[in-house]
């Protein structure tokens, strides 16, 4: 909150939760097509992804699943990333709960990931909830 001339100038609640949706499908909508630029022009570049993962089943999966065909795994990857974004802007409860769960799974990787997760949800669900909150509000005769 900031002041200007002692009267309290608070951020209007509309405007903050279109910035925060308007982030993550930013993030999800770039995302996708960064996955895609990798899965052509270098797939190799996900095969240390999972190293530091906080259990041995998160890296033997990553390199059994993933690295087992890392173009199509990270073709797939892209294609689910913008599947969120999508689901952001025509299903936002779907796609809050998709981006909770995908920055959750994120956090397997390892606790570095926690650096970047923590503050996403820190966003993405008081976002969600607002979004499960709100009563669809129908037009009555």
């Amino acid at each position: 909150m900031t002041t200007l001339q002692n009267k309290a100038v608070r951020p209007d609640p509309i405007r903050v939760r279109s910035v925060i949706l308007a982030g993550f499908v930013l993030m999800f909508g770039l995302g996708s097509f960064v996955h895609v630029g990798l899965a052509i022009t270098n797939p190799t570049t996900y095969r240390p992804f999972a190293d530091a993962a906080l259990f041995g089943w998160v890296r033997e999966g990553w390199e059994d699943i993933f690295m087992s065909d890392p173009r199509l795994c990270a073709l797939l990857l892209g294609a689910g990333e913008l599947l969120v974004a999508v689901l952001l802007i025509i299903a936002r409860r779907l796609g809050y709960t998709a981006v909770i769960l995908f920055h959750l799974a994120l956090m397997l990787f390892g606790w570095g990931f926690w650096l970047w997760c923590i503050p996403a949800l820190a966003f993405a669900v008081p976002a969600a909830l607002f979004e499960f909150r709100t009563v669809n509000r129908r037009v009555t005769p």
